[in-house]
């Protein structure tokens, strides 16, 4: 089976009016996890109030439907796809979906990927993206060789 691996960018449209923006992140998350495990799909997605970034990986036509259920999720607008090829082996293989706000705790990962302090994806080389998105997910917190539930910002449902 050939795993490919999709990056793209998208502004974060979620409706902020209902309470915490970690609420509606929480629901994409959920939702994605159980289609991941579905559909045998891996990644992460780091965003701020302003940008989604998002990487994919597994089987081509399950990559693909994933994708074009995010092209008509009203969460997100002016979808980009960055990059879409054939990989050797998951990035992500222990995720199911992370999902990882920008903080304090990874800001100069955001600067140093970014070479800014604003996260802009649309200014950013795809290969950057992809690496910033990996730099993330590799910070974040593990317990006993999985990544920690945390509140809802992080998980690994694997």
């Amino acid at each position: 089976m050939i795993i490919v691996r999709l990056t793209y960018y998208s502004r974060n449209r979620v409706d902020r009016s209902s309470g915490p923006i970690n609420d509606p992140i929480h629901d994409i998350l959920i939702e994605s996890v159980a289609n991941n495990r579905r559909d045998d799909i891996t990644g992460a997605l780091i965003h701020d109030d302003k940008w989604f970034a998002q990487a994919l990986e597994g089987p081509d036509a399950m990559v693909s439907a994933a994708f074009e259920r995010i092209l008509r999720d009203p969460r997100h607008c002016d979808v980009r796809l960055i990059k879409m090829q054939p990989v050797a082996q998951r990035r992500f293989a222990a995720c199911w979906m992370a999902c990882i706000p920008r903080s304090e705790d990874n800001a100069d990962l955001f600067r140093h990927h970014c070479e800014s302090e604003r996260f802009d994806p649309q200014l950013m080389r795809a290969d950057r993206l992809g690496d910033l998105i990996e730099a993330v997910v590799a910070r974040m917190p593990r317990h006993h060789g999985k990544a920690a539930w945390t509140g809802g910002s992080v998980t690994n449902a694997a």
